[in-house]
């Protein structure tokens, strides 16, 4: 049986906290909005006390940016390398669907129509968001293609280029805003990964022209 220390027990105790922070600033942000929401607000719902807030997230900024994060974790798309298997059009077509299943995602995309609502005001949530988020992705991606032409795959350009025609086609920005707009329901499963495949297929089809 695995030895509970005072320490070990202590830092469980602090992920579960941070876990309890996360799930309601998660709620809070999308039910009443980012200015709508109090630190102290935040720790009632979580309950935590304020100090116990402060010493996980400095402030409102800094805990969107932990959700942010965790959403994109929660995808395996902050560091897809466990998922790629070596063969181009198989890790491709994993990191589509995960991206797709990120993408359609109901939280995810209520926390796009969010930003969205903020951008208006200037508000830091979009920068955040974009580095957080879509940023973080992309990058990941393009240096995805920077190993893959390294090994000299299907002659591959810039790796920024190849990775902004790869997630275009992958999101597919017009059915992904009719979905924003409530004109069409998120996209089950199967038609996410079919999708993908179909995505992955364009893709490699123009690299070989």
């Amino acid at each position: 049986m695995e030895q509970v220390s005072p320490t070990t027990r202590g830092r469980r105790k602090d992920v579960g906290k941070r876990d309890a922070i996360i799930l309601a600033a998660r709620a809070l942000f999308l039910e009443r909005g980012f200015a709508g929401t109090s630190m102290e607000c935040l720790a009632g719902v979580a309950h935590v006390s304020k100090a116990t807030l402060y010493s996980h997230f400095a402030d409102k900024n800094a805990l969107y940016r932990a959700i942010i994060e965790d959403k994109v974790m929660d995808y395996r798309l902050a560091d897809f390398s466990e998922l790629l298997c070596g063969d181009m059009r198989r890790d491709l077509e994993l990191i589509a669907v995960s991206l797709q299943d990120l993408l359609f995602d109901d939280e995810a995309v209520a926390m796009v129509r969010m930003v969205i609502s903020e951008a208006r005001q200037q508000s830091p949530l979009v920068k955040i968001f974009e580095e957080a988020g879509p940023g973080r992705v992309f990058a990941r991606i393009a240096d995805y293609f920077e190993s893959c032409k390294q090994r000299g795959e299907l002659g591959l350009g810039c790796p920024h280029d190849e990775a902004s025609l790869f997630t275009d086609l992958v999101i597919g920005h017009r059915k992904f805003m009719r979905v924003l707009m409530n004109i069409e329901k998120v996209p089950k499963a199967a038609a996410r990964k079919k999708n993908a495949h179909e995505a992955v297929s364009t893709f490699l089809a123009l690299k070989k022209h």
